[in-house]
């Protein structure tokens, strides 16, 4: 069920594209009362914000092979509004809110399937650094793509 993924447009996130993923909460991911533990939205997060960017043609594996630059977390950021509970399907959407030369903004919402109900959101901000942690540009057409997904001028 994690790789079913597809763009969509997103009213919580206006009208910029976005990418999403569905998973059904673990029992591993749960604390005694089978609600998701806190930690676990940000690795569902990341499990969004990777399969949308290789919807988008830019997969981290190219980014990080052909053009050696990753894209490590600066700053994260979560608000919990419902429980996601043991055995719920949750859908994770990603939206790109803004791309830099060096930086770009990701936001998030977890939402459980069937009921719609909003259980969480979130942002990453990300830094392009080398392998050796140097600042980095994000390579042209790699601003390109995600400005013109974000709806801005590069």
């Amino acid at each position: 069920m994690q790789n079913s993924q597809s763009m969509a447009r997103n009213a919580e996130h206006g009208d910029r594209a976005e990418g999403h993923i569905l998973t059904r909460v673990r029992y591993p991911e749960t604390d005694r009362m089978g609600i998701a533990h806190h930690a676990h939205y940000l690795v569902w997060f990341e499990l969004a914000r990777t399969e949308w960017m290789r919807e988008l043609g830019i997969p981290y594996l190219e980014l990080e092979q052909r053009d050696g630059i990753f894209l490590p977390v600066v700053q994260v950021g979560a608000a919990y509004h419902a429980s996601a509970r043991y055995d719920d399907i949750v859908r994770i959407s990603a939206c790109l809110a803004w791309v830099r030369r060096v930086r770009m903004r990701l936001e998030y919402a977890v939402t459980r399937q069937g009921d719609g109900l909003l259980l969480a959101t979130g942002f990453t901000v990300h830094a392009a650094v080398d392998g050796e942690g140097r600042p980095r540009r994000l390579p042209e057409r790699l601003v390109r793509a995600l400005a013109g997904v974000a709806g801005e001028s590069p």
